[in-house]
């Protein structure tokens, strides 16, 4: 029996991360991390790139180095907090390429492995905002303003 959705429902926003959207393959990797703009902060690093070429999408991976966190328990737990904090907040740069004129890779890079939920959401708004008005300034003008309600 199907259920019925309210109007309210309807215009939730999509915060899933579908794996489609995440950053994989080497070669990917490389490009990013061979020409890259680099934001830091405590303990979260940005790199990302902007193409002009719009089939190149806006994918973002998440990487613990092993030489930093040496446990691949804590390495995954790292990586998983990094992606559910991205997750909650990727309509912070998805809205800028949504008109499908350019396309970006990123990663988000764990320096240490005492990263909580709390702060890997801090750390990764702040990344995206500051990652957000570098691109407004790049991007032409009749993209929209950087949004600053949700800092």
């Amino acid at each position: 029996m199907k259920e019925e959705v309210s109007s309210s429902e309807l215009h939730t926003t999509d915060h899933s991360l579908p794996r489609f959207k995440i950053l994989r393959g080497r070669r990917n990797f490389e490009r990013l991390f061979e020409k890259s703009t680099v934001l830091n902060s405590d303990s979260l690093q940005f790199r990302y790139r902007i193409y002009n070429d719009p089939a190149e999408g806006c994918y973002v991976g998440f990487v613990a180095p092993k030489k930093k966190i040496k446990s691949a328990v804590k390495r995954n737990k790292v990586k998983r907090l990094m992606r559910e904090s991205y997750r909650k907040n990727q309509h912070l740069l998805q809205d800028l390429f949504s008109q499908n004129r350019y396309g970006i890779h990123g990663v988000f890079m764990a320096g240490n492995d005492q990263l909580t939920l709390e702060s890997a959401n801090t750390q990764v708004v702040d990344l995206l905002h500051k990652t957000r008005e570098r691109l407004a300034r790049f991007l032409p003008d009749n993209t929209p303003a950087p949004n600053n309600h949700d800092k």
